[in-house]
């Protein structure tokens, strides 16, 4: 005779099921994360992508520019040569013209004394009379003539020495201003050439990398920890409720 089965407790009130509420938030907790999580990687994705797109525009823009600041320092040094050498002509025509005003006020001197020279001997030759006659009163006239056509001259070439000599002032001042503009291109031909352009956007692209990785890493990180939480949330969900329906 086999013994009688014994009866079967029925389950505590804290073995059951859980509730039908707390199952479905579970449920939406669960589909949130999935979606979030999803959500998340998409756009840490469109990130990198948008990064790595800045990323090779900063580096063509680095390439060209290097390739224009090349060009921009060939014009430069090219231009402060021009400078320079204008300055070095301009301080070669001005000691011309040092020498000019001393020769010009020499040759006022020396006309001023050839006018009385010549009004001298137009004096002399027309007051000279033979028989009442004065032969040589037309040679005397014409001597008066030349002084009267040299009178004012030396007066004139006075004034173009003064001239001459304050041309000279401001002619140096200019070659001082093109050479130091000329001296001053060249410092910034140097700048440029020192490479302190380029070195700054190589900055600017390292920059753009280190915050696309560090962009993408505080986006993946958490967006994949909820795909992960959410994933194994509701294989839990489908665990439990295939061996509730067992029992």
């Amino acid at each position: 005779m086999t013994a009688p089965t014994p009866p079967v407790a029925p389950p505590s009130a804290g073995s059951g099921p859980p509730t039908t509420s707390l199952r479905a938030g579970l449920r939406r907790l669960s589909t949130g994360l999935l979606a979030y999580g999803t959500i998340g990687i998409i756009l840490a994705v469109a990130g990198l992508l948008a990064m790595l797109y800045v990323g090779n525009r900063v580096s063509s823009l680095a390439d060209a520019t290097g390739d224009r600041v090349e060009l921009l320092i060939g014009t430069v040094e090219d231009s402060a040569t021009v400078l320079k050498d204008a300055g070095s002509t301009a301080i070669s025509f001005a000691a011309t013209l040092e020498r000019t005003p001393p020769t010009i006020r020499q040759a006022a001197s020396t006309i001023e004394g050839m006018r009385g020279t010549m009004l001298t001997i137009q004096s002399q030759l027309g007051a000279l009379s033979i028989l009442g006659s004065r032969p040589l009163g037309g040679v005397a006239d014409q001597f008066g003539q030349i002084a009267a056509d040299l009178e004012g001259l030396d007066s004139r070439l006075d004034l173009i020495a003064t001239d001459l000599e304050d041309n000279k002032s401001k002619l140096l001042a200019n070659a001082a201003s093109l050479t130091a503009l000329g001296e001053r291109l060249d410092e910034i031909a140097d700048e440029l050439r020192s490479g302190f352009i380029q070195d700054s956007l190589d900055d600017v692209r390292l920059v753009i990398t280190v915050l696309a990785f560090l962009l993408v890493a505080w986006t993946v990180l958490p967006a994949v920890g909820a795909l992960l939480f959410g994933w194994w949330l509701r294989r839990e969900l489908a665990t439990t409720d295939s061996a509730w329906d067992a029992v």
